[in-house]
C-alpha cells in the first residue's frame, strides 16, 4: 500500500508544482476611442522581478490576449492613443487627471471580456474566482470611501478594508496580494497575524507568503518583551549626551524622525498627543533626528512643539543607531519596557494610543 501512495504522489506532484492558470482577454472599443494597441502588463512570478509586457493590435475595434501563468496574477491595460507631435505636450499636462481613461485593471483569470465605454472607462464580464474577488474589493473600497465623511487617506481605512477582505476570501490570491501593503515593509504583527491565521492552508504555503512569514515571526519576536533595546549614547541640543539607559525604570518611545520626513512632521502631532496623554504614567519620548543639518533640525523641532530630548548624531541613515535598530525607513519608532525590552516597534495613529493604553494602567 505505502508503494502505490508513493507511486501516486510521484505522478501527482510534478502536475501541481508546475500547474499554470489560462487566460482569455478579448476587448473591444467604441469607434470614437482612436487606440491602435493595447499593452498588458503584470507580474510574471511572486519573485518581484521585472514586469511582463505584451502588446496586441486593435482591429476593427477589438483586440485580444492569450496565454498562462503561473498563478492568476493582476494585470493593468493601458489603450495606446496615438496623438500629432503638437500635441503631446498638452497630454502630459492633462494625463494627471485622466484618471482610468483607457486603463483597466483585472486579474488574469479565465475568460474576460472588457469593454471600454465612449468615456474610456471599461467594464468587465466573465473571469474566475480570483478575478470575482477582485470585483468585490473594489467595489467594496469604493462604497467604503464614499460612506466616509472624510477622504479615505489614511492607513488606517486599509487595514480594516484588507482585513475584511481576508476574512472573506482567505483561499485567494487577491487576498495575498492586497496583504502586500503591509508586508513588503516593516511588519506589525498585530495587524498582520491575523491577517496571517485567517487565510487558508493554501495560501499559507503560497510562493509570497512563505517569503515574507520570517518577517512576521522576527516582528513577533522583536516586540515580545524578551529582546533588550540596543543602547546608544547621542548628544541632544544642546551638546549633552543622553544614553538611552538613563531612562531604564519607565517606558520610553525611541521616535525616528527627520525635519524634512514629510510622513514624519505629520505624524508629529500624534506622537504629541500620546506624549500629553501618558506623559505623568512613567512615560517618556526620546526623539532620534535623521538630519544632517543642525540648524533645520533646531527650526523642525520649534514648529512642531515637541517637548521631549532630541538627539541626533548628523549622520542620517550612515547613524550607528539606525544599524543597530535597522531602521530603513521613516518615520520609525520602538517601545521599551521599564526593563529595557522592546514591546512595540512602528506605532503610529491610533496604534500608538493603543499599545501604551494597553501597556500603562
Amino acid at each position: 500500500m505505502n508503494k502505490l501512495i508513493a507511486i501516486a504522489v510521484a505522478v501527482v506532484l510534478p502536475t501541481l508544482v508546475n500547474a499554470q492558470a489560462k487566460y482569455s482577454i478579448t476587448g473591444r472599443i467604441p469607434k470614437t476611442n482612436t487606440a491602435t494597441a493595447a499593452v498588458m502588463s503584470y507580474p510574471p512570478d511572486d519573485k518581484g522581478g521585472e514586469y511582463k509586457a505584451d502588446t496586441a493590435k486593435i482591429v476593427n475595434g477589438k483586440f485580444e490576449f492569450k496565454g498562462t501563468i503561473r498563478r492568476p496574477q493582476m494585470a493593468e491595460l493601458n489603450l495606446i492613443v496615438p496623438r500629432p507631435a503638437a500635441e503631446t505636450g498638452r497630454r502630459n499636462q492633462s494625463n494627471e487627471n485622466q484618471g482610468m481613461k483607457n486603463v483597466a485593471l483585472f486579474y488574469l483569470d479565465g475568460k474576460i471580456d472588457i469593454t471600454f465605454d465612449t468615456a474610456g472607462i471599461a467594464a468587465y464580464a466573465g473571469g474566475g474566482k480570483e478575478q470575482k474577488a477582485w470585483e468585490f474589493y473594489s467595489n467594496e473600497a469604493a462604497n467604503r470611501s464614499k460612506a466616509q465623511k472624510e477622504p479615505a487617506a489614511g492607513m488606517e481605512f486599509f487595514e480594516v478594508l484588507v482585513s475584511d477582505m481576508v476574512k472573506r476570501y482567505p483561499d485567494s490570491y487577491v487576498s495575498v496580494d492586497l496583504m502586500d501593503l503591509f508586508t513588503q515593509s516593516s511588519i506589525q504583527p498585530k495587524l498582520v497575524e491575523p491577517m496571517y491565521n485567517a487565510l487558508s492552508k493554501r495560501m499559507q504555503q503560497s510562493e509570497k507568503v512563505l517569503a515574507w512569514k520570517p518577517k512576521l515571526d522576527q516582528a513577533k519576536l522583536a516586540v515580545s518583551g524578551n529582546v533588550t533595546a540596543p543602547d546608544f549614547t547621542l548628544n541632544d541640543t544642546e551638546g549633552k549626551p543622553i544614553s538611552l539607559a538613563s531612562y531604564r525604570g519607565g517606558y520610553v518611545l525611541v521616535d525616528f524622525w527627520a525635519s524634512w520626513c514629510v510622513p514624519c512632521r505629520a505624524e508629529n502631532p500624534n506622537v504629541l498627543a500620546a506624549y500629553e496623554k501618558f506623559k505623568d504614567k512613567n512615560f517618556k519620548i526620546l526623539g532620534i533626528s535623521l538630519d544632517e543639518k543642525k540648524d533645520l533640525w533646531l527650526k523642525a523641532i520649534a514648529e512642531d512643539k515637541l517637548p521631549w530630548k532630541q538627539v541626533c548624531d548628523f549622520k542620517a541613515s550612515r547613524s550607528e543607531v539606525t544599524k543597530a535598530y535597522n531602521i530603513s525607513s521613516i518615520p520609525a519608532n520602538v517601545l521599551v519596557d521599564p526593563n529595557g525590552k522592546i514591546v512595540g516597534k512602528d506605532l503610529r495613529g491610533k496604534d500608538l494610543h493603543d499599545r501604551l493604553a494597553e501597556l500603562i494602567k
